[in-house]
């Protein structure tokens, strides 16, 4: 930026010499050659661009000593003056200057969009997650424009023309691949995401790919502004460090009150001061790759569900929150009455009250209120055609959203109730549950676990296993790459192993050594880094967890559909309110195979609701219909109290294991 106005300096100045010496030429030949002002102005312009007409031409010595004298000056003048110029139109920081002109043009012009704050690797993966999602949507839908005319174009030309072919075949998906551009131009997030992040090299990444970015400091009043942050609808902090995290959500708290924040805390003591500046929601990274490996050891099917409906950019279908406000035409109405499968494939997984309190798969004769928000689960293309639904046709009004999530505690307080499992040994126990590793995601994973349940912790760190010991869990303490350790945890009876070791090479061995003493276990990994994503599958883990990736999928999730994300916390497993999301498999000796999920009645049994099934051929079906037959192999995802968890498994089940053999097939 300096080198840029030291250049801008130079033209400037060649221009006042410019002109100076236009002017010393107009006055000398007048004085000299006794000229009219407009002949001495033409043969001093005449001169200096070395024309030479020859019409008017100085006649006395004195007059041709000083047209020596300004051809000199003038030619100097000029050619440092055009070394400048090109300096300056062949300068980077000129690019730059300009491509932060036209973002600052194109930021004012946004309403409602979304700010993210920071620089690093949890930024990155959320812009990488919004770069895959456009992709992948642009790429079909270049699919579907460009294949048809591909193949009629193929059956005119025929193979006889195949050089022709190819080169028709390169214009034309150039020129459909412009034509998705435009047509996707303001759908997606990317068009309505401004980044802002204080370094340089991080700011010239993003711009590559086309967004709209503003370097400068996060907790800047005048940066934000230029973010446009007090016309925004949501704000994500994704900072490096806790205390520039609050001073941002304080700085955009008080610029915008109706502003939707989400921030990552990295320290769990300033998550109240967070939520006192101002935060709606605090998203800890380490605590949510720690949930993330829990659900996809201890509930696979859970976790694959989820991951499609909420996570998976390739998936077909989506869930939104459908917002009931005051000019809703469905306000009054038995949810029933909406026909929202018959009419969009949708299904309701939820109800937001207006109290912020969560009802999950509510009844079809239950009333719907203003103020209240449907969690609704349809396919990707029903989704616009149900917001309008939900608005009566009238255009989207702005989001208001102030509800406050209070993070849950990090450590689960259980009560001791006596469990089958809970004072067997270890080498009593089988188709149990291990965790190997004593770092920050493994030890956020450990503290959502219920030490009453069949788990064993390996953990190398002395400290730790006795703490582990005191809370109640059984321990074996030694290294997880050990063939002896691992066989002391009972690794080849276990039904299901987490691996959240922190070295790279201890995480692969412990995946090796896992994978070749049982070919039935299932293994879930934490990737400390995306290189190791693969190395961990190769090895044989059936499930890996990146860290930043998991954060970054759900910060989204949390920014841009924050009741959903809500509603997720709410019954995936919450023990403050006893609510968890669980797996029931219809097993060869399941008592359930061949009856309606309606005949089954598990509301009225269990208060328990059907929000997925899992088919025997791997496919997911959302909120499965009341008649649908329940056939071997099939597995229902059940949202249910606690209190009545263990029976439903165990009626399910028709086992006192209340576990299958292997989940390896999930």
């Amino acid at each position: 930026m300096d080198s840029l106005n030291t250049t801008q300096r130079q033209v400037r100045a060649a221009l006042v010499a410019i002109a100076l010496v236009i002017f010393i030429g107009v006055i000398g030949f007048t004085i000299i050659e006794r000229l009219t002002f407009m002949d001495a102005l033409w043969v001093t312009v005449v001169t200096l661009a070395t024309i030479g007409y020859g019409d008017v031409v100085p006649h006395t010595p004195q007059g041709r000593l000083f047209t020596i004298f300004l051809i000199i000056v003038g030619l100097s003048v000029f050619a440092y003056g055009l070394q400048a110029t090109a300096t300056l139109i062949v300068s980077p920081n000129l690019r730059e200057a300009r491509q932060r002109r036209r973002i600052h043009r194109a930021v004012g012009q946004l309403q409602h969009h979304y700010v993210i704050l920071g620089a690093g690797e949890l930024v990155d993966k959320t812009i990488n997650l919004l770069l895959d999602s456009a992709q992948r949507r642009q790429a079909a839908q270049l699919a579907r424009l460009y294949q048809p005319v591909d193949r009629a174009l193929t059956r005119f030309l025929g193979d006889e023309h195949q050089g022709r072919l190819r080169l028709v075949r390169r214009w034309l998906a150039r020129v459909a691949h412009g034509v998705v551009r435009q047509m996707h131009r303001g759908e997606t997030l990317l068009d309505v995401v401004v980044v802002v992040t204080p370094s340089p090299d991080f700011a010239n990444h993003l711009r590559e790919h086309s967004l709209l970015v503003i370097e400068g400091d996060p907790s800047s009043d005048s940066v934000l502004r230029s973010a446009g942050i007090e016309r925004a609808q949501a704000l994500m902090v994704l900072l490096d460090s806790d205390t520039e995290t609050l001073l941002a959500v304080l700085t955009a708290r008080a610029l915008n009150s109706n502003l939707d924040i989400t921030a990552a805390a990295l320290e769990e003591m300033l998550v109240p001061k967070m939520l006192r500046a101002g935060a709606n929601a605090i998203i800890a990274p380490y605590d949510i790759a720690g949930q993330f490996l829990n659900n996809a050891t201890l509930r696979p099917a859970v976790n694959d569900f989820f991951g499609q409906i909420l996570f998976s950019s390739q998936a077909d279908v989506q869930t939104t929150a459908l917002h009931l406000g005051d000019d809703s035409p469905w306000i009054g109405y038995p949810l029933g009455s909406l026909d929202l499968r018959d009419q969009f494939q949708a299904a309701v997984l939820g109800l937001r009250l207006e109290s912020g309190d969560y009802l999950y798969t509510p009844d079809e004769n239950r009333r719907l209120q203003e103020n209240e928000a449907l969690i609704v689960v349809a396919p990707a293309p029903q989704i616009a055609l149900l917001q309008a639904a939900c608005r009566g046709g009238r255009p989207p009004k702005p989001r208001q959203y102030h509800w406050q999530r209070l993070p849950q505690p990090s450590v689960h307080q259980y009560d001791r109730h006596p469990t089958p499992d809970a004072h067997k040994p270890v080498e009593a126990m089988s188709r149990h549950f291990i965790i190997c590793g004593s770092g920050r995601v493994a030890r956020n994973a450990i503290n959502k676990l219920n030490p009453q349940r069949p788990f064993v912790i390996i953990s190398d760190n002395a400290a730790y296993a006795d703490e582990l010991r005191e809370r109640g869990f059984r321990v074996v303490y030694g290294d997880p790459t050990a063939e002896p350790v691992l066989r002391q945890a009972g690794v080849e009876r276990a039904l299901a192993i987490m691996v959240a070791v922190d070295d790279p090479a201890a995480s692969v061995l412990t995946v090796l050594n896992c994978r070749v003493m049982s070919k039935r276990l299932l293994i879930t990994a934490a990737a400390p880094n995306d290189d190791m994503i693969t190395r961990l599958q190769r090895a044989g883990a059936d499930r890996v967890v990146g860290s930043f990736q998991a954060a970054a999928a759900y910060v989204l999730l949390a920014a841009t559909r924050p009741a959903v994300s809500e509603f997720l916390q709410h019954i995936l497993f919450n023990p403050q309110v006893g609510i968890e999301t669980t797996e029931l498999y219809m097993q060869d000796n399941s008592p359930w195979i061949g009856w309606t999920i309606n005949a089954l009645h598990l509301r009225q049994r269990y208060r328990a609701g059907v929000i997925g099934l899992r088919l025997a051929d791997g496919r997911y079906r959302y909120a499965p219909p009341g008649d649908h037959v329940l056939g071997e192999n099939e597995v229902l995802i059940v949202v249910t109290p606690m209190e009545f968890s263990d029976e439903l498994r165990e009626t399910a089940h028709g086992s006192e294991t209340k576990r299958p053999d292997t989940l390896r097939r999930l």
